[in-house]
């Protein structure tokens, strides 16, 4: 009886130390996916194209409010003044401030694919405890780097950079008001002057003279 014990013993170590061969096996296999070289590479690739996009963002938005920026100092007389050169000047801190948003935003998108790989890889080591074959953990691991890679790279240019010239909008804006006021008092009815005849006179078109007479 004692012999029996002693085999079914040795029969139950060999079983455990077959599973933890096995669980060292698909371990080493999904370590060997997410440690390629290749997917470090795919980090700063994200993180570059990524920046690349945004700071492209960036510039075309820079471009639309110097454009919008003179027309409006133009318009308003300032142009080559202390206020036009103090709103070159909020134009270009906008666009530094702009592209460093771009730069980190970049940063945070190769951060973020690599979190969501270590998140992965702790997953999938998990599933590894329970016994499942290293093709399996190496297929399920390169599919979950895949997966990852797609999801980072499609919420990393999902947005745009917002508007990184709104302070200067204003002033287009206001100029753009100003015009559009000027323009009432010279051509709209109900200006400030309203000479007897003219337009914008009541008794403009109507025959009647001065008076009522």
């Amino acid at each position: 009886m004692g012999s029996s014990g002693g085999k079914a013993q040795r029969q139950a170590q060999q079983e455990e130390a077959a599973r933890q061969q096995q669980i060292a096996a698909s371990t080493e296999a999904i370590n060997a996916i997410f440690n390629d070289p290749a997917r470090t590479q795919q980090y700063a690739d994200l993180a570059k194209t990524t920046t690349d996009y945004l700071t492209g963002d960036v510039n075309r938005q820079q471009t639309e409010a110097a454009r919008k920026l003179q027309f409006a100092m133009a318009r308003t007389g300032q142009a080559g003044g202390s206020q036009g050169a103090y709103q070159g000047k909020v134009l270009g801190q906008d666009y530094e401030r702009a592209l460093n948003k771009a730069a980190q935003a970049g940063y945070q998108a190769g951060a973020g694919l690599r979190q969501s790989d270590e998140a992965s890889r702790q997953q999938l080591i998990g599933l590894a405890q329970t016994g499942i074959d290293t093709t399996t953990a190496a297929q399920e691991a390169a599919r979950w780097t895949q997966s990852n890679l797609e999801s980072s790279k499609a919420n990393a240019t999902a947005n745009q950079m917002g508007d990184a010239f709104a302070d200067l909008m204003d002033t287009y804006q206001n100029s753009q008001n100003a015009a559009q006021q000027r323009k009432g008092y010279l051509y709209g009815y109900g200006s400030v002057y309203q000479p007897m005849y003219g337009l914008g006179s009541p008794n403009y078109g109507t025959g009647a003279a001065p008076g009522g007479y």
